[in-house]
């Protein structure tokens, strides 16, 4: 199914793919095929984006610091696709409410930067209310989406959990864990708890690795 425009909370459109992409998304909504030739898109398609995109809000572009290419850590090379178990995980600290992790051979500059919010999200996802489950897997398909459209930077609204009890909240471990190690890890670069003025300790922003096909559209 191809990406398509959406109006989120911000009132601005956010376009979702190239033009091709965008022209072929019209075409099979009004019930003619694309250039490819796929069917015309259904309903139950249509109800499914809506149900995955649910609480994405793209942010305002800003002032950012940008993500120089020395800085970034490519995947080792593979001759065939890794099970979650053989995927490296992200080397976590974790010190009261603030968590940090990063993938082996990221510049400690570049989390220090991702922890003072010198590179803004580029989009977020609301995740209060949500189950664990439900958050573990909204938050991997947001990361794997995010990776497509060739983001760097998103933003993670967990919540402080201030009525989880003495144990503190629940969904901050649950996704760090999950984002941590398994299939996700491949596409993270570092994570950290934000600053303030993206949620403090209610919140996680997550570097994702370069999407090279992503940037050359």
């Amino acid at each position: 199914m191809g990406w398509s425009i959406r109006r989120y909370a911000t009132g601005s459109p956010v376009w979702l793919g190239n033009s091709r992409t965008r022209f072929d998304v019209a075409s099979r909504r009004n019930g003619v095929p694309d250039s490819r030739g796929r069917p015309a898109e259904t309903e139950d398609e249509r109800r499914f984006f809506e149900k995955e995109m649910r609480g994405v809000r793209p942010l305002p572009p800003g002032p950012r610091r940008a993500v120089p290419d020395g800085d970034d850590v490519p995947e080792p090379a593979r001759s065939r696709p890794r099970s979650p178990d053989q995927i490296p995980p992200l080397r976590m600290a974790i010190e009261g409410d603030v968590v940090s992790g990063a993938a082996f051979g990221v510049n400690r500059d570049l989390l220090r930067d991702l922890a003072a919010g010198r590179i803004p999200p580029e989009a977020e996802l609301d995740l209060h209310h949500a189950s664990a489950d439900s958050a573990v897997h909204r938050a991997r398909r947001f990361i794997e989406q995010s990776v497509a459209l060739g983001r760097r930077c998103v933003l993670l609204i967990h919540g402080r959990g201030q009525h989880s009890g003495p144990c503190g909240p629940v969904l901050r471990p649950v996704l760090v864990e999950a984002l941590g190690q398994g299939p996700s890890a491949r596409h993270l670069l570092a994570l950290s708890t934000a600053p303030p003025r993206y949620g403090g300790s209610g919140a996680l922003l997550v570097l994702l690795r370069r999407n090279q096909k992503a940037n050359q559209k």
